[in-house]
């Protein structure tokens, strides 16, 4: 007999405390000293440590403005220690406590271009920037950046980059994404920059992160939370940002591996403005803006290196707090975010897929009833869509299931229709006929050989239908029919022939009943919260998602189904109806459709994607 070991590859242990994502995941913020002189706009040399600060500049000091203070921080308590030679707020800064680095800002003159270096005692000018201002910055003494920013006025943006070699600047290769109020990290050969200001004036505030190597900037992940005024420090693989506006202060911190953003450990205050260094593991924020007031106060980060890696599927014993737990997708907490828009937006489109990362959306309308309905397929691959081959026949309200190598359309209306299509990957084939023509039917399936279509509208009926149609790959065949005969009704995308989930729509009246299907027949089991119709259908039996939809007016709204009941969770960006649902429960797309505040004068055949994912957490096992 398999043990745990032999089936999931680890041992049950006995942990001290839960695993974590990564080093960072396992980090907290513990209050510090405060500082002498509360201030926002002030720098921290970023190669410090939650026990060796130096902070210096600022503005927001009461009957003075900009300053060119300096303090240093011990672990404990701040000291005031020698003032910049030029006051300002906003500088540039590399280096460490002991040997740092302030350049640009703004000041009394303005932009300032006023390089300084601190030997641990004092501050020395040395040669200027070539165009002054504020930056994001990074690096040490010897070897630092000034990244973007308002270089050159204080009305407009730039992304222009400066590279110091002790002596001299140098401009080097541009950002991609002009920008203000932005933050830096890393090193002159390995540098991040992270959010900030799109526009010369007014909060465009972005969440866009771009990554250097030496040579040139490459977009990557943007962070979750858009923001601008935020702090940073780290490395290029490993960052955390901290604070900033969005325009509230907000106290969201997140990490960066390398590719992706995460959600950590939040500061104890919102802020904006702030100064800030340190490394993954130790670090430390101080002073900054929380509105109407600036802050004296500092925190210090700290993030154990004995700690344990979350697996899916782990299981542990919390020798801490004497309980058995489990990681596993935690749907509850989910989240939507931004993915790539379509190349042809519509309404009432097919589609199908497994993830987030893994979709096919396909015919549709492109424009408001009752122009052709669109040919056209794309695919998704988590970042952007792509244009592959046409359908042979138009299918306006059409139904699809499968994958994006293995996928299936049928049915429509306007006229309705019978045709029924599959996807190898490549190409569109027509295959065998429903028995029954219908548009705005409900479809589920794992393959172009294995789905079924459940109610609609049909002209034969004629009205609102409850026949079930199952496909074999060969042949459709009738089976047990809806206790509620609808239309415009949903179904989990991924549930098979033999177990499958149908849920709102009209019979004749707007409904929140949800039916559960065994392969021959269908029970009525737990309703939706809100009755709606045209919702996003995610998932399977056990596991689904019923995403936006039409009450009227278009909802945002997002429910999970456990197999047993309706959960709402967190609603899409955008509300929309007839959009099209792809994926599961804890990884799934939604895609296009029409979203307005009502129903007088909705956006039709909108492109925007919103990604579903559901984080591992560590859930305690109970005994009931």
């Amino acid at each position: 007999m398999a043990d745990y070991k032999g089936i999931k590859g680890f041992k049950v242990q006995s942990l001290s405390s839960d695993p974590v994502a990564s080093q960072m995941a396992g980090g907290a913020w513990a209050s510090g000293g405060n500082m002498n002189t509360a201030r926002n706009s002030t720098t921290a040399a970023p190669n410090g440590t939650s026990t060796a600060g130096l902070v210096f500049g600022g503005a927001g000091v009461p009957g003075i403005g900009d300053v060119g203070y300096t303090e240093t921080y011990d672990g404990t308590s701040w000291t005031e220690v020698n003032d910049l030679n030029t006051l300002r707020n906003s500088p540039g800064g590399g280096g460490t406590p002991g040997a740092a680095l302030s350049f640009g800002g703004w000041g009394p003159g303005d932009n300032e271009a006023e390089t300084e270096v601190w030997n641990g005692t004092s501050w020395t000018e040395v040669n200027d920037m070539n165009a002054g201002g504020i930056s994001a910055s990074c690096g040490t003494q010897d070897a630092a950046l000034a990244i973007g920013g308002a270089r050159t006025n204080p009305a407009t943006i730039s992304a222009l980059v400066e590279q110091w070699n002790g002596t001299s600047w140098t401009e080097i290769n541009d950002i991609n994404t002009a920008r203000r109020y932005a933050p830096g990290a890393g090193t002159v050969t390995a540098a991040l920059i992270m959010g900030g200001h799109q526009a010369p004036t007014g909060p465009t505030t972005t969440g866009i992160t771009e990554s250097y190597n030496g040579t040139s900037w490459t977009e990557v992940n943007d962070m979750n939370t858009a923001r601008y005024s935020n702090a940073a420090f780290g490395v290029q693989t490993a960052a955390l940002t901290m604070g900033g506006s969005t325009p509230t202060e907000v106290a969201i911190t997140e990490s960066f591996n390398g590719t992706s953003w995460t959600e950590v450990a939040d500061l104890a205050s919102a802020r904006a403005s702030s100064g800030a260094g340190g490394t993954s593991a130790d670090g430390l924020i101080a002073g900054g803006y929380l509105a109407p007031t600036s802050l004296a106060i500092s925190e210090e980060w700290s993030a154990s290196a004995d700690w344990y890696p979350i697996y899916e599927g782990q299981v542990y014993y919390n020798t801490t707090s004497n309980a058995l737990k489990l990681t596993a997708k935690s749907i509850s907490t989910g989240t939507w975010a931004s993915g790539g828009n379509m190349n042809t937006g519509r309404v009432y489109q097919a589609g199908a897929g497994v993830s987030n990362t893994s979709a096919i959306v396909f015919s549709g309308d492109v424009q408001p009833y009752p122009t052709p309905a669109t040919l056209n397929t794309e695919t998704y691959d988590g970042t952007s869509w792509t244009e592959v081959n046409d359908l042979n026949t138009t299918h306006q309200t059409g139904i699809g299931f499968g994958t994006t190598a293995s996928a299936m359309c049928t049915t429509g209306s306007s006229p309705t229709t019978v045709t029924a299509e599959s996807w190898d990957g490549t190409n569109w084939t027509e295959v065998g006929d429903l028995n029954t023509s219908r548009g705005n039917a409900a479809g589920s399936g794992t393959s172009n050989t294995s789905g079924l279509i459940v109610g609609g509208y049909a002209p034969s009926v004629p009205g609102n239908t409850d026949i079930t149609e199952i496909w074999n790959g060969t042949s459709w065949t009738e089976s047990g029919d809806l206790n509620q005969a609808r239309h415009q009704v949903s179904a989990a995308n991924r549930a098979p022939t033999t177990a499958a989930l149908a849920f709102g729509g009209e019979g004749p009246s707007l409904t929140a009943i949800t039916e559960s299907f065994d392969g021959t027949s269908w029970t009525e089991v737990a309703d939706l919260n809100t009755a709606r119709r045209f919702i996003a259908g995610l998932g399977t039996q056990g596991a689904a998602l019923a995403a936006g939809g039409g009450t009227p007016p278009d909802s945002a709204l997002t429910e999970h189904w456990n197999g047993t009941a309706w959960t709402e969770v967190a609603d899409l960006a955008l509300a929309r109806r007839v959009s099209k649902g792809s994926g599961t429960a804890t990884a799934g797309i939604v895609s296009g459709g029409i979203s307005g505040p009502g129903t007088a004068s909705p956006v039709w055949a909108i492109t925007t994607t919103e990604e579903w994912s559901a984080p591992l957490a560590n859930d305690t096992i109970t005994v009931s």
